[in-house]
């Protein structure tokens, strides 16, 4: 597939019978895990009407909508970079979260432009920084973990690369986001960016560091990443919980929760 061909929009239904607009119908098989032991549940907590979420890394809008949904009035701005799936993210921020801003962009440590890597068949995997390894070992974990049969796998991986993308995408620091739209106070930032979350981090500037109530990350352990992460978190004034879901129990993934002291 090349760069210019864009996949088709469909149409996926919640529980509720609410149409979510998805690159790939099983982009919506996360919505019931948001609600059963969802590791955004801190986050959630502290959050009320006319507050703001800045949701890094927000792929289709799902947890946009599920903070949407236990947070009536809650602001959210929200980042996708990858063309199709922020064009799903529009769709429903438009139709179902009436306080919600969509951005096609990126963030990291510095502007410009990047390369993202996109996954047709596993969008949410799209990333800026590529480590076949770790996803490896992540997805082998949820595969463990769900009790696929060894015999299911050859054809999971097959289909997990096929049709793979890479194209510039525009970048632009954390620091001039709040810069640009006047922010002065971010009631929970919200970072799921495959490996690019330290990245993100480091676009903020020393002193916007306050403006910052919450953060809940999702952090890959590899190469030192959550110790540097919870480090710098700690140095700014956070306290944190670090925490893995079952799903990812044997991989990398764990979620960094953190609350200014």
């Amino acid at each position: 597939m090349s760069v210019t061909e864009h996949l088709p929009m469909h149409r996926a239904e919640l529980a509720d019978r609410r149409q979510i607009a998805c690159t790939n119908p099983q982009d919506a098989q996360i919505w019931p895990g948001l609600w059963e032991d969802s590791p955004y549940d801190d986050g959630v907590a502290a959050l009320s009407a006319g507050d703001l979420m800045l949701d890094v890394g927000a792929h289709i809008g799902l947890t946009s909508l599920y903070f949407s949904d236990l947070v009536p009035g809650l602001r959210i701005i929200a980042f996708e970079p990858a063309p199709d799936t922020f064009a799903c993210l529009a769709d429903n921020a438009a139709r179902l979260m009436p306080n919600a801003t969509s951005l096609n962009l990126a963030l990291g440590a510095v502007p410009g432009t990047a390369e993202l890597t996109f996954y047709p068949n596993h969008t949410m995997m799209a990333t800026l920084v590529v480590d076949d390894a770790d996803d490896e070992r992540n997805m082998t974990a949820v595969l463990d973990n769900f009790g696929v049969e060894q015999g299911d796998r050859g054809a999971f991986w097959q289909d997990f690369r096929d049709g793979l993308r890479r194209y510039p995408v525009r970048v632009a620091t954390l620091g001039d986001v709040l810069d640009e739209h006047g922010i002065d106070e971010v009631g929970l930032l919200k970072i799921d960016v495959e490996r690019g979350e330290l990245a993100v981090l480091h676009g903020l500037r020393p002193e916007q560091w306050g403006r910052v109530r919450q953060i809940v990350a999702e952090v890959h352990a590899i190469d030192g990443n959550l110790e540097t992460v919870v480090d710098l978190l700690h140095a700014r004034g956070y306290d944190t919980k670090v925490f893995q879901e079952p799903v990812f129990r044997g991989g990398s993934v764990h979620m960094v929760y953190a609350a200014r002291r």
